[in-house]
């Protein structure tokens, strides 16, 4: 690296040193309790209608889940009660899932179906005895974000029914372990935090176990496949 090049980088890291210390004494001088405060009653005051309906809807547009699930909790479990909360949220889930399928099956395969065949090429679809194996493992594996899985489902089209029980069923463990701990932690009760902990690792433990049964048939469909041939 030439001389100008260690003056650039040397000026860049004063300019980040200055900002973390910017940042550090802001933070310092915030006052989260409040601001989270605030927040919560803000939320709550609008209701779990535009709270839920954002939650089906946003995701759409690739917003993440993830920050629905953990204020859910803390807003709406004092008024409401957890288990309308999670209710509530897994309906907000469904909803989602629906209209992800909707989309992508109705709106967007046939503007995808001319580009790719543009290309030469057409979808691939999903064989009827490999439609369980092939849904459980998008949403099982780690991998494309979940508003993506939605869409990659809807273009293959896949039977509509397998699709919205997996689709709301894997989530459902994960989702209501967020919810319990984002209420238990506002509320600093450590022994729920502690159970949506001990949830968090069943259902990790179940997914584990599924993604090795699922490689596992996967392989042997292929030894099959290669003796078959040979």
């Amino acid at each position: 690296m030439n001389r100008r090049g260690k003056i650039n980088l040397a000026k860049l890291a004063v300019i980040l040193a200055l900002l973390a210390v910017i940042g550090w004494w802001a933070v310092r001088q915030m006052d989260l309790s409040g601001v989270v405060d605030r927040s919560v009653a803000f939320f709550r005051e609008a209701g779990p209608w535009p709270f839920f309906g954002a939650m089906a809807l946003l995701p759409l547009l690739g917003f993440p889940i993830s920050p629905f699930t953990l204020a859910a909790g803390p807003v709406f479990a004092p008024v409401l009660g957890l288990e309308r909360v999670i209710l509530f949220a897994l309906l907000a889930v469904v909803a989602n899932v629906a209209l992800s399928y909707w989309i992508a099956a109705r709106a967007l395969r046939p503007l995808v179906m001319r580009i790719v065949k543009s290309f030469g090429h057409t979808l691939p679809e999903i064989q009827p005895n490999a439609t369980w194996p092939v849904i459980l493992l998008i949403r099982i594996v780690p991998g494309p974000p979940f508003f993506l899985q939605n869409y990659l489902l809807g273009l293959a089209r896949v039977p509509f029914g397998i699709y919205m029980l997996v689709s709301t069923v894997v989530p459902a463990a994960y989702l209501a372990a967020v919810i319990v701990f984002g209420d238990a932690f506002m509320r600093g009760d450590r022994r729920a935090m502690i159970g949506a902990g001990l949830i968090f690792l069943v259902a990790g433990a179940i997914l584990h176990l599924t993604r090795r049964f699922l490689a596992r048939k996967k392989k042997g469909t292929e030894r099959a496949g290669r003796g078959k041939d040979e």
